[in-house]
């Protein structure tokens, strides 16, 4: 199965061997269709990130019952994207229901309710993390909220997100990595000059390994070159090996 997988086989091939149990199968039809659908989920929900969790969790959703036996027989993406338009319905209805913090909690308060590294960081410079929660899309602030802060567990949280309870444990480990990358980011001082500023703006995810090879190639070129950038990720650096590995590792 492997040779059809690499030669495009159709995706009615591709669904009959995964119904046998093939994953290659799986992953062959993620990538044909994830990048096509992250387009479509762009005119219902406008965070990249929020895109990519829709994606996954209608791959998820679709495959499982593919895997049963059931699910369309040929063509797979009007089936993916029919899935996540009624995501979207759902999770808009739940979001509706949501209830976030709308200001900072005392540091006491919050480091008394934490029990994981990320709200730890709270004790030691409380603006700094609540600014980068802050600029975590909203789903991931609820998974982390209710997960980290409130104690709930990804089955309890589950129905509130309108996912399953395994869709959310991933999204709660994807919104803990977010949120490093947002507090070593909500760090990087304001780019003196034109030629910084693309390298900054992405600096924490990029620390992180978070970063598309293509832009963090062009991330390590510039800072090759940039003295003041080097200073940056050096300081940055520091406090990133506070935390646990990113997807993968990254050097100054």
């Amino acid at each position: 199965m492997r040779d059809d997988v690499e030669n495009g086989a159709p995706d009615a091939v591709l669904l009959e061997a995964l119904r046998d149990g093939d994953i290659d199968a799986g992953e062959a039809l993620f990538r044909r269709h994830a990048e096509p659908l992250r387009r479509i989920a762009a005119g219902w929900v406008t965070q990249p990130t929020e895109r990519d969790d829709l994606v996954a969790e209608a791959f998820v959703r679709v495959l499982t019952i593919i895997r049963a036996g059931g699910g369309p027989r040929e063509n797979l993406r009007p089936y993916l994207a029919v899935t996540m338009r009624n995501l979207v319905a759902k999770w808009s209805r739940h979001r509706n229901r949501v209830e976030l913090y709308g200001t900072a909690p005392a540091t006491e308060e919050a480091t008394a309710a934490a029990g994981a590294e990320e709200l730890v960081i709270l004790r030691s410079n409380a603006r700094l993390a609540w600014t980068a929660y802050c600029a975590l899309p909203g789903r991931w602030r609820t998974v982390l909220w209710r997960c980290e802060a409130e104690g709930d567990s990804p089955k309890v949280v589950a129905p509130l997100l309108g996912v399953s309870p395994n869709g959310a444990s991933v999204l709660a480990l994807r919104a803990r990595e977010g949120l490093r990358q947002a507090f070593l980011q909500a760090q990087v001082p304001d780019a003196g000059t034109p030629c910084c500023r693309e390298a900054r703006r992405r600096m924490g995810a990029w620390l992180r390994g978070g970063v598309p090879d293509r832009r963090a190639n062009l991330i390590t070129a510039h800072l090759a070159g940039c003295e003041p950038c080097r200073t940056v990720v050096t300081r940055l650096d520091e406090v990133n090996r506070e935390m646990p590995p990113g997807a993968r590792a990254a050097s100054a």
